[in-house]
């Protein structure tokens, strides 16, 4: 197959990975905290971890109390099969706007303090890679 060809495949099947959309509330009721590494809880909340891995949410839902900080730490890097990593670069986007930064280390903290379903995408692989945090 030509390289035109090839690198034509490849852009339609990204584009198409990065497609969906789904519903959540307005950010009102939540505050959006960036965290440099190693950040998280603070002022006696409690807290909740989620990993970001390669195409996947760990966990993928989430189910937290009001006035909870959720932290998103990032272990997007694989071995290479050489000794060396690779590492891709991932986001935490949500329905209302608020988002993280796409990166591939690190992490972000997002505190929810009204009840709702809050939904979220990976803004590099779109529905692909998705979570879901329900506040109660």
């Amino acid at each position: 197959m030509r390289l035109a060809a090839r690198i034509s495949l490849f852009a339609l099947a990204a584009a198409a990975g990065c497609g969906g959309s789904s519903t959540a509330p307005s950010s009102s009721g939540s505050t959006v905290q960036q965290q440099p590494q190693g950040g998280g809880n603070t002022g006696g909340s409690t807290s909740s971890s989620i990993t970001v891995s390669n195409n996947f949410f760990d966990p993928a839902s989430t189910t937290v109390t009001a006035g909870t900080e959720v932290t998103w730490t990032w272990n997007a890097c694989t071995g290479d099969g050489y000794g060396g990593q690779t590492c891709a670069s991932h986001g935490v986007t949500f329905d209302d706007g608020s988002s993280s930064a796409t990166q591939s280390a690190g992490t972000w903290t997002r505190r929810f303090t009204t009840p709702g379903t809050f939904t979220y995408h990976c803004p590099v692989h779109g529905s692909a890679m998705s979570g879901t945090i329900v506040v109660k």
